[in-house]
């Protein structure tokens, strides 16, 4: 399944749970007139659905995820998770963020953009994604 971002590329393909599927789609709904939920509800829409058991390697809520940011160089180490349990201090990010909207769904390698407050886009490239079975 593919679809096509406005500049014409090609957006990678994203996998999804059906539990997360159906945890997220209720969130992207209620916040459909903002730029992050419309992000969600974007990557949603594309998703490929995965058995919640799925051994795929994917980016899913709970998963471990480490990336490097293609401006700056840094890498970042952070878990996915719902807005009620982020937290910086715990390197807990929210789905419900640019970035974490961005990351559901995604595999190791892919380079992905994102947005922030308006600003010009800034893309980040997926290191590597654990999940615990």
């Amino acid at each position: 399944m593919f679809t096509y971002a406005p500049s014409s590329t090609r957006r990678p393909a994203v996998y999804m749970t059906r539990r997360d599927f159906a945890e997220l789609s209720g969130r992207a709904n209620a916040l459909e007139h903002t730029a992050v939920g419309q992000s969600l509800q974007a990557e949603l829409m594309r998703a490929i659905m995965a058995p919640d058991g799925s051994t795929r390697s994917f980016v899913r809520l709970g998963s471990k995820v480490a990336y490097e940011d293609l401006e700056s160089g840094a890498i970042r180490r952070l878990t996915l998770c719902l807005p009620e349990d982020a937290s910086l201090d715990d390197m807990r990010l929210s789905v419900l963020t640019p970035v974490g909207a961005a990351l559901i769904g995604a595999t190791a390698g892919q380079v992905l953009e994102y947005v922030v407050g308006g600003g010009p886009a800034r893309r980040l490239r997926i290191l590597e994604v654990k999940n615990e079975q």
